[in-house]
């Protein structure tokens, strides 16, 4: 007879004491899904707002259109126009050819009616509309006119560090000009060092 109640008593413990493990594994299953809920939020979250920065600086022109989208670097930009070029990466580059020898080589190539040397004279970016400009100009029969109203000699009376800049402009007064109108040149630097001719107004 106590055996009878010593078996009732141990299954009846053991009916009591199944639940729990039970219980404990639907609580940890239920807080994993909870983690795992924060974290693919959080996750969803931050790679939203990583797409949504990255679209507008690939929209602005400043990254590549193609993952993972990756920023420009500065010579890029400058490349790309969207740096003013005053760049310390830029300025950095050592002068191989001075703005007034550019200057020098762009009137003869006038002079001599060559105007692809003439062209190569100014910066990437600028040349296929002065290409377009001088053409123009000669056909018309204005080149004689542009050759004399540019001075002889780039002449420059401030004394310039050209390799820790990459702008410059020089100032002169056209030849033909009874007012002594003034009249800028603008030089770039390129990556090779050679200062180009960026604009003349």
């Amino acid at each position: 007879m106590m055996q009878d109640m010593n078996s009732a008593n141990q299954v009846d413990g053991s009916l009591q004491s199944e639940p729990k493990p039970k219980k404990r594994k639907i609580i940890t299953v239920v807080i994993f899904f909870i983690v795992l809920s924060v974290i693919l939020y959080v996750g969803i979250d931050e790679t939203m707002q990583w797409w949504q920065e990255k679209q507008m600086w690939v929209k602005a022109g400043f990254a590549s259109d193609k993952f993972p989208f990756r920023m420009f670097t500065e010579r890029e930009l400058v490349e790309k126009g969207l740096w003013s070029g005053e760049s310390q990466e830029l300025n950095a580059i050592i002068t191989t050819v001075r703005p007034e020898e550019t200057y020098a080589k762009f009137r003869q190539a006038l002079i001599d009616e060559d105007l692809d040397v003439a062209t190569k004279c100014f910066t990437k970016e600028q040349q296929e509309a002065w290409r377009k400009s001088l053409y123009e100009i000669k056909d018309k029969g204005f080149l004689q006119g542009m050759i004399d109203d540019l001075p002889e000699k780039l002449e420059d009376s401030i004394q310039r560090d050209l390799n820790n800049t990459s702008i410059e402009s020089y100032a002169y007064v056209l030849n033909n000009d009874p007012q002594e109108s003034v009249r800028i040149l603008e030089f770039s630097k390129s990556w090779e060092g050679e200062w180009k001719i960026n604009n003349i107004h």
